[in-house]
């Protein structure tokens, strides 16, 4: 399934991007196959993936860990499922 993450994180998407590249590291790419991150300006981000697990996804994004490092980066946003649309 696709979905996008749309928001803002205070600390810059450069901080994002290097955790983004942490998490794959340390199991995420389990069920993210593929992702992008986009600076969209002034702290805000758009990032696309593909998740083949959401229930994965939903426990890897709520450990103390992940929300701790959501809150001292500021880090607020909200996820977008998305379907393509065709003729």
């Amino acid at each position: 399934m696709d979905i996008c993450i749309h928001r803002t994180i205070t600390t810059g998407v450069d901080t994002l991007r290097a955790r983004v590249e942490h998490n794959m590291a340390r199991g995420a790419n389990k069920f993210c196959t593929k992702w992008k991150l986009a600076d969209t300006g002034n702290n805000k981000f758009v990032w696309l993936g593909n998740i083949t697990d959401m229930e994965g996804m939903g426990a890897f994004l709520t450990t103390k860990e992940e929300v701790q490092w959501d809150k001292d980066n500021a880090c607020i946003y909200k996820i977008y499922t998305m379907s393509e649309i065709s003729e």
